[in-house]
């Protein structure tokens, strides 16, 4: 039976686990990272594909929303002010010589009625958060940087989002192992009140199994504008009633398996 097959007896035939314990562990973890990669794609993937196709990537949000501007030997110049204040935050971008703000030892009384602040000129940035006032002189960076600059570092980004999804997935294929694991140490739990016998490699081989419906439902509700509460415990929990109902039709066909009966006279010519 190929993986394929099985991830997907897994949601509905209890009586399939008792095949899955046959497994090589190699196939157990083709399997675990094959449910890593759906619950990646669902949740890391699409949202990305969606905020490309909606946006139309980070050049077309550059060109859309943020305005031409250049930071050169120590002076800011930006193409059009921009100016911001709603909720306590107040946003204030002009560069224009005649608009220069106090320095940040003296500008605290002008700001008393915000909690957060960003103010740039043409010779400073100054910032206002949880109330501290910091500010930064430009000729004191020696930077230089531009929107073309910023153009130019675009590719870049991309790899930077490539790096950071790779991290995510290797980050969420060991969160899946180590799921399992307490799905496993719960389902010893289970078995021994149950009376019925398997070691705990058998009971991690079909916690990975039992993660697939439990998986999949996290990555869909990710999608919706709310989030169930305690949902964590109730997705561990719905794994372990699934080993308990694999378990109880491994008693089952136990159960209907016919016994051999010995005759004393094959036993002793045994």
């Amino acid at each position: 039976m190929n993986v394929f097959k099985e991830l997907i007896l897994s949601v509905y035939d209890f009586k399939s686990y008792k095949e899955f314990l046959k497994n090589k562990r190699r196939k157990v973890f083709l399997a675990g990272i094959i449910l890593t990669v759906l619950y990646f794609a669902l949740t890391m993937i699409v949202p990305f594909i969606k905020f490309q196709v909606k946006t139309g990537g980070f050049v077309k949000i550059i060109n859309d929303y943020i305005p031409d501007f250049e930071l050169s030997d120590g002076e800011f110049w930006i193409e059009n002010p921009i100016e911001y204040e709603a909720d306590g935050t107040y946003i204030n971008i002009n560069t224009d010589p005649d608009n220069i703000f106090y320095d940040a030892d003296e500008i605290g009384e002008y700001l008393s009625d915000y909690y957060q602040v960003f103010l740039i000129d043409s010779e400073k940035v100054i910032v206002k958060n949880k109330g501290q006032i910091q500010g930064q002189y430009f000729s004191d960076l020696d930077i230089e940087f531009s929107r073309d600059k910023l153009m130019e570092f675009v590719p870049q980004a991309y790899l930077i989002v490539a790096g950071i999804m790779v991290a995510a997935f290797i980050f969420m294929a060991a969160f899946f192992f180590f799921g399992v694991l307490i799905v496993a140490l719960l389902g010893m739990i289970a078995a021994s009140c149950m009376k019925y016998k398997l070691t705990f490699g058998q009971l991690y081989q079909m916690g990975v199994y039992a993660r697939t419906l439990p998986l999949l439902l996290k990555a869909i509700l990710s999608f919706l504008p709310f989030s169930i509460p305690m949902f964590g415990i109730i997705n561990f929990g719905l794994s372990v009633l699934y080993i308990v109902l694999a378990i109880q039709k491994m008693k089952e066909f136990d159960l209907q398996q016919p016994i051999e009966v010995v005759s004393e006279q094959d036993n002793y010519f045994r």
